[in-house]
């Protein structure tokens, strides 16, 4: 691959199979998403938020269902839905959210840079929700 000048593009790229921020210019953040044990829909437990920024999701690779929940102190009523190919999903600031993905998927998520475990509320949920919820995935829980 011919060599680019760093001063014109920033490349940014993993394959790791976990959460990888890649880019962070201007105040946003660019991470690589790949199937990892957070992310197995067999090990969903918990949602979270984002006080301090939207969090966009991009699937470009495999199967993956978003998990939405309204609510402000808690969250509340669950929304399952699954994610089409290279569409752009914006979950607002403080939305309660979560992620399943298929082993061989790949997400592009972008949040402000500041975007830490300091600024992410995270929210157990009872079993019998986790249950109904689990229920809904369309990405296969893995068997065995």
């Amino acid at each position: 691959m011919n060599m680019l000048p760093a001063s014109l593009v920033e490349i940014g790229a993993s394959f790791a199979q976990t959460y990888q921020p890649v880019l962070d210019f201007h105040g946003w953040k660019v991470a690589m998403l790949r199937h990892f044990d957070v992310v197995a829909p067999e090990t969903f437990y918990r949602v979270e938020r984002h006080w301090n920024t939207n969090e966009v999701f991009i699937l470009s690779a495999g199967q993956a269902d978003l998990i939405i929940c309204e609510g402000d102190a808690k969250p509340t009523t669950a929304h399952v839905f699954p994610m089409q190919l290279n569409v752009a999903y914006n979950i607002q600031q403080s939305v309660w959210h979560h992620v399943v993905m298929s082993p061989d998927a790949h997400i592009i998520l972008f949040e402000r840079s500041e975007t830490s475990l300091e600024t992410t509320d995270y929210a157990e949920l009872p079993a019998d929700v986790v249950t109904r919820i689990k229920a809904q995935f369309t990405v296969k829980l893995s068997v065995g």
